[in-house]
């Protein structure tokens, strides 16, 4: 039998998905089958043809290919089935995967069994047999306060596997989240944070360095 290794120097997609896999941080907006949503939406979404380089590229993507067509809460539920649909064709066996604090009032009317059941219920539709791992996202961008009114409708809801930051690593310090991540700590969450993807591998010493108590019990820098 064909190794992993072998199907990956083929570029032979069909046998990677053939081997069960883990995927720890889809971010399901941008992770979604473009198959899928073109079957139910008539929308033609083209794949990434370059590197991208910067958060800003990143956004101007998103805005030419997603943008306003799909800011509904019909659709951002769309978009989740999108990316158990791709999921389960890569086979994904384990998936953790979660909506943005600030997508709770934008697309769930700060509803958290809304936000919860529109996870849940595509996996057991699509899925069913995939371990599902909701994680909790904050934007780096956000206000500090603002951040923390939005978890206020996370904090103690058991559904809840991880805690993840990420965006512009620029934005402001990964200082400002230490007292977050020490209540995510208490509520038993897994801790993640992105570091390093656009800043300097001092970036990512500092971050070490400053999450360092929290690290020790768990935090995973990307």
């Amino acid at each position: 039998m064909e190794s992993f290794t072998d199907a990956l120097k083929q570029g032979n997609l069909e046998k990677i998905g053939a081997f069960p896999k883990s995927d720890l941080h889809n971010h399901f907006v941008l992770g979604g089958s473009r198959q899928y949503l073109h079957k139910m939406t008539g929308i033609k979404i083209e794949p990434v043809k370059t590197p991208i380089l910067s958060m800003d590229e990143m956004h101007a993507w998103n805005r030419e290919n997603l943008g306003e067509r799909f800011e509904t809460s019909e659709m951002r539920k769309l978009l989740i089935r999108a990316a158990l649909h791709q999921a389960r064709e890569d086979g994904v066996t384990v998936l953790e995967i979660g909506e943005d604090v600030w997508g709770l009032s934008e697309y769930f009317h700060n509803d958290i069994d809304e936000l919860i059941e529109a996870f849940t219920t595509a996996q057991r539709e699509i899925a069913p047999d995939m371990e599902l791992r909701l994680q909790i996202g904050l934007s780096r961008h956000c206000p500090i306060g603002y951040l923390q009114e939005c978890l206020s409708y996370f904090w103690g809801n058991r559904a809840f596997y991880s805690i993840d930051l990420y965006g512009d690593e620029l934005a402001q310090p990964i200082e400002n989240f230490k007292s977050i991540y020490r209540r995510a700590k208490k509520e038993g969450l897994r801790l993640k944070a992105h570091v390093g993807e656009w800043g300097s591998a001092e970036d990512v010493r500092r971050a070490a360095e400053e999450l360092d108590s929290i690290r020790q019990n768990g935090l995973i820098a990307r």
